[in-house]
């Protein structure tokens, strides 16, 4: 402007630098300018896209969740189930699935209306294996797992949790043959039989309806008594 001096008008282009770069960044006059906000004008529009996580708590864009055509709710973000996946402890029970398989197969091979076994899980293997024979073959206390096998007591009476040892594979071979196993092992296998069984028993609660202990293991999720159909035991 004429008469005025340099250091009056720098004020004033100031302001009118800061208007311009303000009406630039106005989507309604620029366009493109709505491509580079980090947060858009109406903030309704983050609603579509923003859900709340029930793991962190926080609420975070759709594409922090895996969603599927199908969900009904959102659950946790990814970070969430990777850190839930992380921290899980994980228990591998392949060998007692097999050795489930095996113990099924030759109780089938009896062909004596054996049920018991067919109600147990690998867990509840797991369980007599490791709670109750100590992980161990009980003549030779060898360990290997994968070299180990319950096998009937009494060939003369179906498979059970109180009717089982635990013993090798070799072991197993030579025990099926024999026809009294208390003659044969002498008193201390035998008397280290009646233990694993009154400790077995001992995990059962009573039967509402019988004098008798329900014969079950804590791990069991039904009483087997029911399936060799003894009316009195009601024990879910």
């Amino acid at each position: 402007m004429r008469g005025s001096k340099e250091t009056n008008l720098e004020g004033l282009r100031q302001r009118i630098s800061t208007l311009f770069l303000q009406y630039i960044k106005t989507p309604l006059f620029n366009a493109e300018a709505a491509n580079l906000l980090k947060v858009p004008e109406d903030p309704s529009s983050l609603r579509k896209d923003i859900y709340f996580c029930r793991g962190c708590g926080d609420y975070l864009p759709s594409t922090d969740f895996e969603l599927t055509t199908n969900a009904r709710s959102i659950g946790r973000c990814r970070k969430c189930k990777n850190l839930d996946s992380e921290g899980r402890l994980r228990e591998d029970f392949s060998r007692y699935r097999s050795l489930l398989h095996s113990i099924r197969s030759t109780e089938e091979a009896f062909n004596d209306n054996s049920r018991i076994i067919f109600l147990l899980t690998e867990a509840d293997l797991r369980y007599l294996a490791e709670n109750i024979w100590g992980a161990q073959s009980v003549l030779s206390q060898w360990e290997d797992t994968y070299d180990l096998t319950l096998v009937r007591w009494n060939r003369r009476q179906e498979w059970s949790p109180w009717n089982c040892v635990l013993l090798t594979n070799e072991e197993a071979r030579a025990h099926s043959k024999l026809v009294k196993p208390e003659e044969a092992y002498g008193p201390y296998l035998h008397r280290r039989s009646n233990t694993v069984t009154s400790s077995v028993n001992s995990t059962s609660p009573a039967c509402p309806n019988s004098r008798t202990t329900c014969p079950r293991i804590c791990s069991l999720s039904r009483c087997p008594c029911r399936l060799t159909r003894r009316r009195s035991c009601m024990v879910e």
